[in-house]
């Protein structure tokens, strides 16, 4: 996966069924940490909740090691799962959803629980703001000032963040390459310098 779907900023709704509020928050998030302080910051608005449930996809959507959810204390399964059932079906990555549920005095039973944490996230990613990701893979290039113009004019083309840079006898840059245009700008670095720069690869971004 090249390019997902991330939300571009935080979102929330509430829903009442029988009484109880649910309260929905999804927010941007790049790892486990940022979905920890995600259900701080909602512990912290909305006190006193008797459950705050939680899914994230903290990566990708397709990087199940990214994963997490929990039911925090509603019956097993009728919480987290759903919710990141919905995520999944969404192919949103970087993102934290917590439903914040103050029980109204009405049991709702099994079924009356997933539909009400899964029909808050969904109303709440209705209204969620959403930006395109691209993957970014980490590259370096090493070449002479001589081939300063040709490389300089192709890493603006292909949109490339230049990460550090190292003047010496000769420039040596550590770069942040779009992942489907790599091969390309590969080729054409190598093309337009007569094989003198080759882009060698990192660590994905």
């Amino acid at each position: 996966m090249q390019r997902y779907w991330v939300p571009a900023q935080a979102a929330e709704s509430e829903l009442i069924v029988k009484n109880s509020r649910f309260i929905t928050s999804v927010a941007p998030v790049q790892s486990a940490a940022d979905c920890k302080q995600h259900l701080l910051d909602c512990q912290a608005r909305w006190p006193g909740a008797n459950h705050y449930c939680s899914a994230a996809i903290y990566g990708a959507p397709d990087a199940s090691q990214t994963y997490a959810m929990s039911d925090d204390g509603e019956p097993s399964g009728t919480a987290g799962r759903p919710m990141l059932n919905v995520l999944l079906a969404s192919e949103l990555g970087n993102v934290s959803a917590i439903v914040a549920r103050y029980f109204g005095g009405v049991k709702l039973g099994t079924g009356g629980l997933q539909r009400a944490y899964t029909q808050g996230l969904v109303e709440t990613l209705d209204i969620l703001p959403k930006a395109e990701k691209l993957i970014r893979n980490q590259a370096i290039i090493d070449y002479a000032y001589a081939d300063q113009k040709a490389v300089q004019h192709l890493l603006e083309r292909f949109d490339v963040t230049v990460d550090e840079q190292q003047f010496g006898e000769r420039i040596r840059l550590s770069l942040e390459v779009i992942a489907e245009t790599q091969h390309t700008l590969a080729s054409e670095l190598k093309n337009a310098t007569q094989g003198r720069v080759i882009l060698q690869s990192q660590q994905q971004k």
